[in-house]
């Protein structure tokens, strides 16, 4: 008889599972890296293009950004453009109160 986790078991037979994604170790920019499954990338369209050439069989487990979106997400995480002021539409500014320089004498 087979052990799981200390525990007797049978072993029945495997299970097949279509959309198991499979793991990728994935290099940051910092030089950091970390496993993740390949359902959690998202590439824009030329490097999904190039991603299916080395490996066809994984490729539709990620998600394909167009160049907006994909641009969006860059922004958002970038200090210079967060901490900018978006420019909105004209916001009237205030002018400033002309007082006349004319004084009478009684």
């Amino acid at each position: 008889m087979a052990l799981l986790r200390n525990r007797p078991v049978s072993v029945i037979g495997p299970k097949l599972v279509e959309d198991t994604s499979p793991i990728y170790t994935v290099q940051y920019a910092d030089g950091t890296r970390e496993d993740t499954p390949l359902k959690h990338i998202q590439m824009i369209d030329a490097e999904h293009k190039e991603f299916k050439k080395t490996d066809p069989n994984h490729a539709h487990h990620i998600r394909v950004l167009d160049d907006k979106e994909h641009q969006e997400v860059l922004d958002n995480q970038s200090p210079e453009k967060i901490r900018k002021p978006k420019v909105t539409a004209s916001i009237p500014t205030a002018v400033p109160i002309q007082h006349s320089k004319t004084w009478t004498k009684q």
